[in-house]
């Protein structure tokens, strides 16, 4: 791994056209500062999720870049500083959870840590289950596995895909408290795509709020919170009004679309 303790992430002028011809991104100029959790929130399929695959390295601009500390995703994510967690868990139904979750350091090339592996099982409420194959395991509890999966290589860069939309409120409100944690002491810089504006503010220093597609900003919103942040936290009047403001965002963005806005 670097020695660097964050990555920054720059995206300049990107763009994203599917082979389809469908636009999703359109010329986003955006900094992602190091160490910092951003929050990326819009309408379904406004190419959030896109966005985050730039980033990853696992898809390729139409035009434009995308920099993680000056270097290309695809070099920093062979390097093992790059780690996502997607909607779909995909864990492999051969091998227990356990083995799921180890597997991620060693694809990184990082040393064996059985005890880190056991503390995100247990972490993410999945302690008894390690001995578990995928298929015997909820659609929730796939998620969470995914979810310790994805910080077991303790990355510099987290890319989360609605990490939280495969489990229960009450879960959805644990993991939301317990999980920031572990990235945020390490210098982690975070993605997270969310639907859900309580969550954002909740877990992010920044909100970036996307129009319908293809993705443009419609507002950067700071979250300016103190940590740790507790569920209680979104019944107070500072949080409802950073809530307040990123909903008015989304509306905003859907009635400058005119075709959304008719609908």
């Amino acid at each position: 791994m670097p020695d660097s303790a964050s990555l920054s992430i720059t995206c300049a002028g990107l763009t994203k056209i599917h082979d389809n011809g469908v636009a999703a991104v359109d010329a986003l100029d955006l900094r992602f500062e190091a160490g910092r959790t951003t929050a990326l929130i819009g309408p379904s399929g406004c190419g959030k999720s896109t966005l985050l695959r730039l980033v990853a390295g696992l898809d390729r601009p139409t035009t434009g870049t995308v920099g993680i500390a000056g270097l290309p995703p695809v070099q920093q994510a062979r390097r093992g500083v790059i780690s996502m967690a997607f909607q779909d868990p995909s864990l492999l139904p051969w091998l227990t959870l356990r083995k799921n979750v180890a597997l991620a350091r060693k694809l990184a090339r990082q040393p064996a840590d059985p005890r880190l592996v056991d503390e995100l099982i247990a972490l993410v409420g999945l302690e008894g289950f390690q001995e578990t194959r995928p298929a015997a395991l909820s659609g929730g509890m796939r998620q969470r596995a995914a979810i310790a999966r994805a910080l077991a290589t303790r990355p510099q860069v987290l890319l989360l895909d609605e990490p939280f939309g495969a489990v229960d409120e009450l879960t959805r409100r644990q993991l939301a408290r317990d999980l920031p944690p572990l990235w945020q002491p390490l210098g982690t810089t975070t993605l997270l795509v969310t639907h859900s504006v309580d969550e954002a503010v909740l877990l992010a220093d920044r909100i970036v709020v996307l129009s319908p597609r293809p993705a443009r900003v419609v507002a950067d919103l700071p979250v300016p919170l103190p940590h740790p942040r507790l569920p209680q936290l979104t019944e107070t009047p500072a949080f409802r009004r950073i809530a307040a403001r990123a909903l008015q965002a989304l509306a905003q963005g859907v009635g400058d679309n005119p075709a959304l806005a008719a609908q």
